[in-house]
């Protein structure tokens, strides 16, 4: 075995253990939708419902997916029916026009596909797509007895669907915050053991280990799934919005985590550390212990309110964190006459990741103003996105190739390649790609497994629990590998997927070759949207983050106040939005993250980006609702208008931002940087410093009149603006960024910049 087979085999190794390791929930969750999937297949096969689809759909609802209540079961099952009554009539009329099958196939694909990523119906939307397109493959093949097929289908969605509401509502419920809060607390632990293993080794502790490379994906996909799960079973949108900024933070951790660990890795002599260890030490141990403290809180309660005291262990990292900076300032002059300028660098690095990580985990999260009473919620409002309409038309594109090759074989069995195409092909190049990936592994292994359990178990069993036990290993396995992080996760969901689609009726096997088509196809699929959504027809994360982008800082500028939200009602709308948003925007980070060296964004800018939006808005916010609901006296002249002017330039600075991304070049960093260059802190900071000093002058004689509530809000409002222009610094910062290739962890600099700089 070559060097470098070596190195990919204890990769894969190193990755598996990491992410098979046993958590909590992990065995219980693979057992609950292990006994689901598995009950649903053996009453489909007891009640006679042949269909291929039945247990593939019990698998597909099943999992990361809100609970389905019986009202919801029963409006599923009605508007299936109607699917199916629909399409049987339509697909024999079609049959008789082939002309026409095709253009209609293409309509079906685009608009359905239009109206999922629109409406968001979850995956039942997928499974009327599915069963849909099943009926126009399956007439092709029997003319006269397609309906039967589709009867059958439909038989084994309404089993599955009420056997998902009857566990979910009473056999076993699993609310989808608590595993949300159990991530996020796994999250941080893992966070917690691998800042510790980097300090350990960057200060030459016994027996310490190098820390490995940082994983390439994280938690966030499945997180930000589990959050939407969450707000389809009853989490209000303040909930959302603290889970969201949670989610964030986390994310934001990682990323510094994760830039500790390379710049840790750094081969450089270590004389500098080696002047400032003791006090590096325990600098690292407070911020270690803070870390863990933080991942037991979250499980009980996420921190919130960015003015609250923070934890006891968290306060204990800043003189921890002072005695090193005097430490190094102390050695400054000793390291500079010996150290190279890669060490310097490497060590003002270090320096930089620990500050910015403290950063994280010093204050409790920023949250939206709470609503006074329920506000009831208008109706979503579609916001047109223009990479919609390429994607649906991908999708088409994709559908009617399947279609064709499907034709051409000659095998019903093929209809796997349309229902592969349907949930692999995604939006963007990066989620695309990581789909067909893992479904490739996935389809490899449940395929093989399905095969070796087809030769095991057909000549040998014959009753209806020896195969049940047999698809319940399988799908144990399965589920346990799918509650893993976005790294493998969905390879172990496809296990699953290729197996009951493969070993679809639970009884003994007549023809072997069906269930090898069922697998081809699967594998067919995957390559029509690789060649389609990868070789013809690339669409990167910046594409789509460009439109969320304009969106969010357009949002943040009408919360500001005297921006365009009239009422309050208006205000915790757009905040509602503006969550939704950046949802989405992390969710195309983590495509870039997987487009490398393609991507024409920063996934680390984007991720730092909408974390600063989120809490600038959460600022904004509350300042709005306060100045509508309950107004302060008016001060001054000169009191005022130093005030609208801190307002005006935090305006002015958003809206340059705007503008930028509106313009052709948005994503051309040299234009973000030139931005970046024209505005400085000062523009907010000199009204703002002048509005302070008024308020202050004379012992606060401005406002000495005022009841103490109404001083103590003014006092509240410098506050957050006095944060406010810290975090417009930091967005801007952060948007410079996002335009470009990913940046290293840290570029090596000259000493006397390092000098300069020693804490950063």
């Amino acid at each position: 075995m070559t060097s470098r087979a070596a190195s990919w085999v204890g990769w894969l190794a190193a990755l598996l253990a990491e992410e098979l390791a046993p958590r909590p929930r992990r065995f219980a969750n693979a057992l609950r939708w292990t006994l689901i999937a598995t009950a649903g297949a053996g009453l489909m096969a007891a009640a006679h419902v042949r269909s291929a689809l039945g247990p593939y759909i019990v698998w597909l609802m099943v999992g990361p997916v809100a609970m389905m209540s019986p009202p919801t079961a029963v409006i599923y099952t009605a508007a299936t029916g109607l699917i199916v009554a629909a399409a049987v009539p339509l697909a024999g009329i079609l049959a008789e026009s082939p002309w026409l099958m095709l253009p209609f196939i293409a309509v079906f694909a685009g608009v359905s596909t239009h109206l999922i990523a629109t409406r968001k119906p979850g995956p039942i939307g997928v499974v009327w797509q599915v069963i849909t397109l099943d009926s126009f493959y399956g007439v092709v093949f029997a003319p006269r007895d397609y309906g039967w097929t589709d009867a059958a289908t439909f038989g084994g969605c309404a089993i599955a669907l009420a056997l998902i509401a009857a566990f979910d509502s009473w056999i076993w419920p699993d609310p989808a915050e608590a595993i949300l809060l159990e991530s996020l607390a796994a999250s941080l632990k893992r966070q917690h053991a691998r800042f510790v293993q980097a300090a350990a080794w960057y200060l030459d502790e016994a027996g310490a280990a190098r820390p490995p490379e940082p994983p390439v994906t994280s938690e966030m996909p499945v997180q930000l799934g589990l959050l939407e799960r969450a707000v389809e079973e009853g989490a209000g949108a303040h909930r959302r919005a603290v889970l969201l900024a949670a989610i964030t933070s986390v994310e934001r951790l990682h990323i510094q985590v994760a830039s500790l660990m390379i710049t840790a890795r750094e081969r450089v002599p270590h004389g500098v550390r080696a002047m400032v260890r003791g006090e590096l030490r325990a600098a690292c141990a407070a911020i270690a212990a803070a870390m863990d403290a933080l991942a037991r809180q979250i499980i009980i309660e996420i921190p919130t309110g960015a003015d609250s005291p923070p934890l006891p262990v968290v306060q204990a990292i800043k003189p921890a964190m002072d005695a090193l900076q005097a430490r190094t300032l102390a050695a400054r002059t000793a390291y500079l006459r010996t150290a190279s300028g890669a060490e310097v660098a490497n060590f003002g690095a270090f320096l930089e990741a620990l500050e910015k990580i403290v950063r994280l985990i010093e204050r409790p999260l920023d949250e939206p103003p709470p609503r006074p009473q329920p506000v009831r919620q208008a109706p979503p409002v579609i916001q047109p996105d223009p990479a919609l309409m390429p994607y649906c038309l991908k999708v088409s594109l994709c559908v009617v190739m399947a279609y064709v090759i499907g034709l051409i074989t000659q095998r019903a069995d093929l209809t796997t390649i349309l229902t592969t195409v349907i949930v692999t092909a995604l939006p963007t190049y990066g989620a695309s790609m990581r789909k067909m990936i893992l479904r490739i592994v996935g389809a490899v292994l449940g395929g093989a497994i399905s095969l070796l359990a087809i030769i095991i178990a057909a000549p040998n069993f014959e009753s209806l629990p020896s195969y049940m036990m047999v698809t319940f290993v399988v799908l144990f396995i399965s589920g346990y590998a799918a509650l893993s992080s976005g790294r493998v996760a969905y390879a172990g969901k496809q296990l699953g997927t290729t197996f009951l689609l493969v070993f679809a009726g639970l009884g003994p096997f007549a023809d072997i070759y069906s269930p090898l088509w069922r697998t081809w196809g699967i594998l067919l699929g995957t390559l029509v949207v690789t060649v389609v959504f990868l070789v013809l027809w690339p669409v990167y994360s910046g594409d789509s983050l460009l439109p969320r982008l304009r969106r969010v800082i357009g949002d943040t500028l009408a919360l500001t106040p005297g921006g365009s939200a009239a009422t309050v009602a208006e205000i915790h709308r757009i905040n509602d939005r503006l969550t939704q948003v950046l949802s989405e925007i992390l969710q195309v980070a983590e495509d870039a993250r997987l487009e490398g060296r393609r991507s024409l964004i920063d996934h680390d800018a984007v991720v730092q980006a909408a974390g600063t939006i989120r809490r600038i808005a959460h600022r904004l916010a509350p300042l709005a609702v306060d100045r509508m609901t309950d107004p302060l006296p008016e001060l001054d002249q000169a009191a005022e208008l130093a005030q609208r002017e801190t307002f005006a330039a935090i305006r002015a600075r958003l809206e340059s931002w705007l503008e930028l991304y509106q313009s052709g070049g948005a994503l051309r960093a040299q234009a973000a940087r030139a931005l970046a260059s024209r505005h400085s802190r000062e523009e907010i900071t000199r009204p703002l410093e002048r509005f302070t000093n008024q308020i202050e002058e004379r012992e606060f004689a401005r406002i000495g009149a005022w009841t103490p509530e109404q001083r103590r809000r003014m006092l509240a409002e410098l506050q957050s603006l006095r944060r406010l222009d810290f975090l417009m610094s930091e967005l801007q910062t952060h948007l410079a960024a996002i335009a470009g290739a990913p940046q290293p962890a840290y570029a090596p600099y000259p000493a006397a910049v390092a000098a300069s700089h020693p804490a950063r």
